[in-house]
């Protein structure tokens, strides 16, 4: 998980060229926990003012706290989401069922590696 704290005027694109981004004044942090592909998770948390065409992120003045997973319905029909030691041996279970039908993972524990996908 990579992470990121700002101070000021601030703005951060995510995921593709196709424009994800946010903006704002005050302190920032931003988390990419792993992911694979395409797929793209952000969690945010900030003091401040802001605004972002990141799924449709409303402004918001003083504190906010965020997360988005951006993700093509053709390549993720199936998505888990991690958040816990607990979850991640759940999952473990989950992804050894599928067995060639690889889910879509965002690992915010950092317990799992992504499987490359075929």
């Amino acid at each position: 998980m990579s992470a990121m704290m700002s101070a000021g005027c601030t703005s951060i694109s995510v995921g593709s060229a196709d424009g994800q981004e946010f903006a704002g004044l005050g302190y920032y942090q931003v988390k990419l926990p792993a992911s694979q592909g395409t797929l793209v998770a952000v969690e945010r948390e900030s003091v401040g003012i802001g605004w972002g065409s990141l799924a449709r992120s409303a402004a918001f003045l003083g504190y906010d706290k965020s997360e988005w997973v951006i993700a093509d319905p053709a390549d993720c029909q199936l998505l888990i989401v991690i958040k816990s030691a607990a979850q991640a041996e759940n999952a473990k279970e989950i992804i050894e069922l599928l067995g060639d039908k690889s889910p879509c993972i965002v690992d915010q524990t950092g317990s799992l590696q992504p499987s490359p996908r075929p």
